[in-house]
């Protein structure tokens, strides 16, 4: 049984061999499917240009899409030949297969990790390597682990300084000389921000591991919502906003784009990770779903010999069916915290919008909020006492629904507060990662074009602020606010609105 490894545990060859071993498989032609371009393209390929820096960084280089694929051996250097290739490989479902926003995130990319680690493996192998080399995972949630010390919390927080560095003067990254294959020059981001009491960060430890159903819309679903084939999916299961998106859109850069992401060496260790928490997650007492057409759905990839096979999530239920597990199971969840009236974790309700804004809310840089205007019926009326009142009985499920986000660049998380009125206090709700947005917000085979659509779990903060004395349910203003300037980027939110059990 081969052991994945934490990164930070990690004291032999791993990452050395690793750098190697990108830099061979840049060497060969994208159309070799044991070449870093190749395995990247399975994930996400793109060709969009940019007028102006995306990153949300002035002064930091800029790169496009193009900029960044052009780079690969073989590419045709004319776009739209090399769109063409694109949608030539997509099309014989090799390139540009990642499953977003679906009940088959997870499986997906636990295949996709499993056939890359195989050929890195025997790059390895070739280069007078070692032949038991795994891919390693980054576990940021040992930012919150009670084990560890202070400074090694705080190292959870930061990519491997083997993979390179951040220069707060320049603004620029540079490469470790020692392990130049695990650097990328398109990487904004070193560092991780938590969520603290004090601080409300884009990494939070302990909601997405406490959904108890793996299918579900938003927060309901640890796995995510049912659909067929899904590139750029509209709604994220619990696991993938957060932590996949956050992390995704907080390293930034090449990082923050589907079409690019699996460009940069930090993308595996990331994935890594996302695939023990679903381990863990199974490990402690939930399970998948059984329905078949979930199990029985087939992917395509490429084995380390460059030959054709397919697996589907029946084949990868867990890590002892693919022969590896994890060197540690911390997942960040904290078994002592209470968790209220669980059957809104489990999707057992019936939800209705009980308020909604009136128009879209175009984001800043800075803070911005609107206010929300309550839908008059019998049913909201009896909702409303339940929730309004601090005497009702056992508290009924709240959700914060941000719906038909579109826009375009790359956008650092988004934290979500509610806002009481006459009062300048704001109460965090949770953050939400836009990873996918542009793909999400442009019509195309695998989108409609509609954006994408997030549901927050706000039942405890709302019922906690019942006994604030400035609380009034029909009078609160939802608050949004990006971790980072957006530079060029730009979202929209459709609407925003409450939804709650009925």
């Amino acid at each position: 049984m081969r052991i994945r490894k934490n990164v930070n545990e990690i004291k032999d060859g791993t990452l050395l061999w690793y750098s190697k071993a990108v830099e061979e498989m840049k060497k060969r032609d994208i159309s070799d499917p044991t070449s870093w371009w190749y395995q990247a393209a399975i994930h996400g390929i793109g060709f969009k240009t940019y007028t102006e820096n995306p990153l949300g960084h002035n002064n930091m280089h800029e790169w496009s899409e193009d900029s960044i694929w052009k780079k690969a051996k073989g590419i045709p250097q004319n776009t739209i030949q090399a769109e063409a290739l694109a949608d030539e490989m997509k099309d014989k479902h090799f390139w540009q297969q990642c499953q977003h926003g679906s009940w088959y995130f997870l499986p997906w990319h636990r295949m996709y990790l499993y056939f890359f680690e195989r050929i890195v493996s025997k790059t390895i192998q070739d280069l007078g390597g070692p032949d038991d080399w795994t891919l390693p995972y980054w576990n940021y949630f040992n930012a919150f682990n009670p084990k560890l010390t202070p400074k090694l919390k705080e190292k959870a927080l930061f990519i491997p300084q083997e993979f390179g560095f951040f220069c707060n003067d320049t603004h620029q990254t540079q490469p470790n000389p020692d392990f130049p294959g695990l650097w990328i020059e398109e990487r904004q981001s070193y560092k991780l921000n938590p969520r603290t009491p004090d601080h409300p960060g884009d990494l939070w430890d302990t909601s997405s591991m406490q959904s108890t159903g793996f299918v579900g819309e938003g927060p309901d679903g640890f796995g995510g919502e049912i659909t067929d084939f899904s590139h750029n999916g509209r709604y994220f299961g619990a696991l993938e906003n957060n932590p996949h998106n956050t992390v995704h859109d907080e390293i930034g850069g090449a990082m923050g784009d589907p079409n690019t992401a699996a460009l940069d060496p930090i993308f595996w260790l990331h994935h890594a990770n996302i695939d023990r928490l679903w381990q863990s997650w199974i490990e402690n007492g939930n399970t998948d779903t059984t329905d078949k057409k979930w199990l029985n759905q087939v992917f395509y990839f490429h084995n380390e010999h460059g030959e054709k096979v397919s697996l589907s999530p029946s084949d990868v239920l867990n890590t002892q069916q693919l022969d590896y597990t994890y060197s540690e199971n911390y997942s960040g969840l904290n078994q002592t915290e209470p968790v209220i009236h669980k059957s809104y974790l489990r999707g057992t309700f019936v939800l209705d919008t009980i308020a909604a804004s009136i128009k879209p809310l175009s984001l800043n840089s800075t803070p911005i909020s609107t206010s929300l205007d309550f839908i008059s019926s019998e049913k909201t009326k009896v909702v409303l006492t339940h929730i309004g009142t601090e005497s009702s009985p056992a508290p009924t499920a709240v959700y914060v629904s941000l719906e038909n986000i579109t826009g375009a660049g790359n956008i650092a998380p988004v934290h979500i507060f509610i806002k009481l009125p006459n009062s300048k206090e704001r109460f965090f709700v949770g953050s939400l990662g836009l990873f996918g947005l542009t793909q999400a917000s442009s019509p195309s085979t695998h989108s409609a074009g509609q954006g994408l659509n997030v549901q927050l779990n706000a039942t405890e903060i709302v019922h906690q602020l019942r006994a604030h004395p400035q609380w009034k349910l029909e009078d609160i203003h939802i608050e949004v606010e990006p971790s980072r300037a957006l530079g060029a980027a730009n979202a929209t939110i459709g609407r925003i609105s409450i939804k709650a059990e009925v």
